[in-house]
């Protein structure tokens, strides 16, 4: 097996480890970060986005962020789904149990979700959902000797052991 295969498999592995075995002391995030922009204050809107933060009990997404770089730390992450900001905001690595919940309204049906860091990674995904009920997402940010820097991004219908 090529070595690169063998250490991104590792490293994807270890990730989806964490998520499934769990770690202590999650966050959640409640409200989405500042922008700073009080120059530019949001126009009103006479309907909410298709996809925004909500509350935990609320969300059909609960989708965890997570920083596993030593290297880069700590990296800022820019999570969108289907164009809409979700998450926008430093993370630390604090020996890779640092998952923080961002608690999502998606409506049903294909959306896309593009990460984006701040040490140029950028990636998108396509995930689907479902008509009734939850998913569960987990993003982390990796950068390893043998693979660099990278975004490894699965979802599920199960709620992740560490929530």
């Amino acid at each position: 097996m090529d070595r690169n295969v063998f250490l991104r498999a590792a490293a994807l592995s270890v990730t989806a480890l964490l998520a499934v075995v769990g770690c202590a002391g999650p966050n959640v995030a409640s409200a989405p970060p500042s922008t700073g922009a009080a120059s530019n204050p949001p126009v009103p809107s006479s309907a909410a986005p298709a996809v925004r933060l909500v509350e935990k009990d609320q969300a059909d997404l609960h989708l965890w962020v997570s920083n596993q770089s030593f290297t880069d730390d700590p990296v800022v992450l820019s999570v969108s789904i289907d164009g809409e900001e979700i998450v926008d905001q430093g993370f630390a690595v604090e020996g890779q149990h640092n998952f923080v919940l961002f608690p999502v309204r998606v409506p049903p049906g294909r959306h896309v979700v593009r990460v984006v860091s701040d040490t140029g990674v950028d990636v998108q995904e396509t995930f689907t959902m479902p008509e009734g009920g939850r998913r569960y997402a987990a993003i982390g940010y990796v950068n390893s000797d043998g693979r660099g820097r990278s975004i490894d991004w699965f979802i599920q219908s199960t709620p992740i052991a560490f929530a």
